[in-house]
């Protein structure tokens, strides 16, 4: 269909490693019934918001007719093909494997095949005690024997465990905390190659026009990288593309694309990371630097001229930012791929505020600045699924003017296994009811009660804020689950294609779900949808929101009033400004005084649907 046919709609995927999958037969099936205009979702999710952006800016092309296309290539073992370890990592990739796909006899081999040097080592005393035992014979050869059959295993578990610890403790910080940075190796392409052309193909882009950019997809068409300080991220793009990455070193989530301008990439280690192409969009897209000290204009450029000498270029701004290096930020799965380094300046450091004062002296006069140093911080950037593994909360406004649908990803319930009508795998709102929220039990006592209950600890400290949402009005109707077996998605990256195909069938099964529910008369009055309904629900929500917040707002202003003269700090600087704020000061004490003078009767009514309630307040963006 063209998209001037087209209902218009956004979506939001949840993270799972290969549960991505399920995306592009979703995708797909949504793109028959609505053109997207903001995609999202972190780690798996980022990636199946980044393909299907790709695909609606070259729907015209065929970009949904790629995108279908991409599962098929990745069935018997050939997604675990796309990770390639580096050589003190290897190890470790081939036990991670080998405990996919067999039980512990299988593991133990596969440790053998890993680490022979090691294991060879580890045996060689117990087999040296046990061959010089039975040379000898007598009493005292028989306990040597003995001796040396129990020294087998033990020294080879010391001898693999150190390999073990040394992986861990040295080659995995230094393989910057993964056992593959996402490159190929001998001619085969890796996983951020293979992902970054499967970008730029659904999008339709020819060789010079690649990587594809958030510009891109901003303005519907391709254009090169372009530098800029400052420009701010597009109002109204023509698609939203939206994805999270974790800041480890800030302990906090990131929403990518990003306004800031403050953190620089080492172009030496980036290149370990992304391709060529990738890597020269970056240097095309990114700020110049000046070409010495009487070059520098600003304090930005003397920044940059400063950290060009460390072999740090500054970030280039959203527009000119590869898709690709925002979704490699965000699905850096922790150890299995490496995490990202980045750096800013630390403004705290007493060298770097030395430096800055003087530069800014010598700007003031004209004069050129002096040479100095700056305290440069790393980074560390990591899944964006550590904090935030299914934003379902993306383009979220006060009301809707087009569908937000979502797709979350769970477990099959205990005694419910996969049904061969995809239709019975999937999990959604119908009307107004409400999904019982997922349990999860634990043992009374062992191993498993321990750390069953750190895993539920981590996963709630994980997933508290995103699974908030999953009943709460608004959000549940535009929610489908789609449930997988311990064999499917996850960290199984030797699917068979069977299996692929069974998952990608299940995710057609969900986006007919959402068509269906939003699409189809299903409430009274006659003809009402559930896409009406649910417009109804995020008006009817938020105005039980209004009294509370309301309340508070002039309870705060009777207390503390809000016109000193002069204020204290950020004074409008135009009369135009403070005149409209006086407009909507005394607009929202009229909406208090509304509220103050309601029944409570009344208002009970109007708070106490759709539950559970709700509540308006400021939040950093993310």
């Amino acid at each position: 269909m063209e998209q001037r046919d087209l209902q218009q709609c956004d979506l939001v995927m949840k993270g799972g490693i290969t549960s991505g999958v399920i995306y592009p037969a979703a995708l797909v099936r949504l793109a028959e019934s609505y053109r997207f205009r903001g995609l999202g979702g972190t780690s798996a999710g980022a990636i199946g918001a980044a393909v299907g952006a790709a695909a609606e800016f070259g729907r015209e092309t065929g970009g949904f007719a790629r995108l279908a296309e991409l599962p098929d290539s990745l069935g018997e073992g050939a997604l675990g093909e796309l990770f390639h370890p580096q050589r003190r990592t290897a190890g470790l990739l081939r036990l991670l494997f080998a405990s996919l796909r067999s039980g512990t006899g299988g593991v133990l081999l596969a440790a053998v095949a890993a680490f022979p040097v090691a294991s060879v080592l580890g045996v060689l005393p117990g087999i040296a005690a046990l061959v010089i035992g039975v040379l000898s014979g007598g009493v005292a050869g028989v306990v040597l024997a003995a001796v040396g059959v129990v020294l087998i295993p033990i020294g080879w578990a010391l001898a693999v465990g150190l390999r073990l610890y040394r992986i861990a403790t040295v080659d995995l910080p230094a393989n910057l905390f993964g056992i593959c940075r996402g490159l190929g190796a001998d001619g085969r392409p890796g996983f951020t190659e293979w992902l970054g052309d499967a970008i730029d193909e659904a999008a339709g882009l020819t060789g010079e026009q690649r990587p594809l950019l958030f510009g891109d997809l901003w303005t519907g068409e391709a254009a090169r990288p372009v530098a800029g300080f400052g420009t701010p991220i597009t109002a109204d793009p023509d698609i939203d593309l939206r994805m999270i990455t974790t800041c480890l070193s800030f302990g906090r989530p990131y929403e990518l694309p990003m306004d800031a301008r403050t953190f620089f990439y080492d172009e030496e280690v980036w290149a370990t990371l992304f391709p060529p192409p990738v890597m020269a969009a970056l240097r095309a897209g990114s700020d110049p630097v000046p070409a010495d000290l009487d070059a520098v204009t600003s304090e930005t450029g003397w920044l940059d001229l400063v950290a060009s000498r460390r072999g740090l270029r500054r970030l280039p701004p959203a527009r000119s930012l590869p898709v690709i290096v925002a979704t490699r930020l965000s699905l850096s799965f922790p150890v299995l791929i490496s995490a990202v380094p980045m750096w800013d300046v630390d403004f705290a450091a007493e060298d770097t505020r030395t430096a800055m004062a003087a530069v800014r002296d010598a700007l003031r006069a004209d004069t050129t600045p002096p040479d100095g140093s700056a305290t440069f911080r790393e980074l560390w950037f990591s899944d964006g699924g550590l904090c935030s593994n299914f934003p379902v909360h993306f383009f979220d406004g006060a009301l809707p003017t087009r569908p937000t649908f979502a797709i979350n990803l769970g477990s099959f319930p205990d005694g419910r296994a996969p049904d061969a009508d995809q239709r019975h795998n999937v999990e959604y709102a119908r009307t107004n009811d409400v999904i019982p929220a997922t349990y999860s039990g634990l043992p009374a006592s062992g191993l498993g009660a321990l750390t069953g209950f750190a895993g539920l600890a981590f996963d709630t400290a994980r997933n508290w804020s995103d699974s908030s949402h999953l009943q709460f009005p608004g959000y549940r109707d535009r929610i489908v689950k789609v449930f997988q077996t311990d064999r499917e998605g996850g960290l199984n990256l030797d699917m068979e294609q069977g299996v692929i195909d069974d998952l990608g069938a299940r995710g057609r099964a969900a986006a007919d779900a959402m068509v269906e529910q939003f699409g189809t008369d299903h409430y009274q009055p006659p003809h009402a949808t559930g896409w009406d309904n649910h417009r109804w629900v995020r008006y009817r929500a938020l105005l039980a929101c209004m009294p509370a917040f309301l309340g508070s707002y002039a309870r705060g202003r009777a207390a503390l009033g809000i016109e000193p003269d002069p204020p204290p700090s950020y004074p409008f600087n135009r009369t135009a400004t403070r005149a409209l704020a006086d407009e909507l000061t005394e607009a929202l004490d009229r909406a208090a005084a509304v509220v103050a003078a309601a029944d409570s009767e009344t208002l009970a009514d109007l708070t106490g649907v759709p539950n559970p309630e709700g509540v308006i307040r400021r939040v950093p963006r993310t």
